[in-house]
């Protein structure tokens, strides 16, 4: 994708070819923020000024300005952790960088509970509990949910649980 940088944005750059018109988009943020120009030149300079404006709005309605992502970062690991996953990415048979990417893209569809549990953020691993409703003899069953709830809350959880009279198994 062709691309323009300016204070740290990045924006996309596409051709319409029935309006004859080149526009574009920042990329990597939430907002929406449009540029369009009839050459490169205007389509570069709307950037520019779509860029300013975006930081302009956001500091005349205090709030804090995203900024787009290259793609790109660098980290700093254990030389045993790099051997490690350079034999892992050699094993798959694909580059280290492809390696890295994969095993990033899955751990962030991670739901976050069990996402902390494999980042060691014990006092917020999530516990399965089971709430149990009081014998309900119109019915001849009684009603149970399971939840996943860090441990620092299964307290809270039994406490609620006891005022209504169920119990927390």
């Amino acid at each position: 994708m062709n691309t323009l940088k300016y204070k740290g944005y990045i924006g996309s750059v596409a051709y319409s070819e029935p309006d004859r018109v080149f526009f574009g988009k920042l990329e990597g943020i939430d907002d929406l923020v449009n540029y369009e120009g009839e050459s490169v030149d205007e389509l570069t300079a709307a950037f520019h000024e779509a860029v300013d404006d975006y930081l302009i709005f956001c500091e005349e309605h205090n709030c804090k300005p995203e900024k787009s992502y290259s793609g790109s970062f660098n980290i700093r690991i254990s030389p045993a952790t790099h051997r490690d996953i350079a034999n892992r990415a050699t094993e798959a048979g694909i580059s280290i960088n492809a390696f890295v990417k994969k095993v990033l893209d899955e751990a962030v569809k991670e739901p976050l509970p069990s996402f902390s549990r494999l980042v060691g953020y014990d006092s917020h691993a999530p516990e399965p509990a089971m709430l149990m409703e009081p014998e309900a003899p119109a019915y001849g069953s009684k009603a149970a949910i399971t939840l996943c709830v860090p441990n620092k809350d299964i307290a809270l959880l039994k406490e609620l649980a006891g005022r209504l009279g169920w119990k927390v198994e």
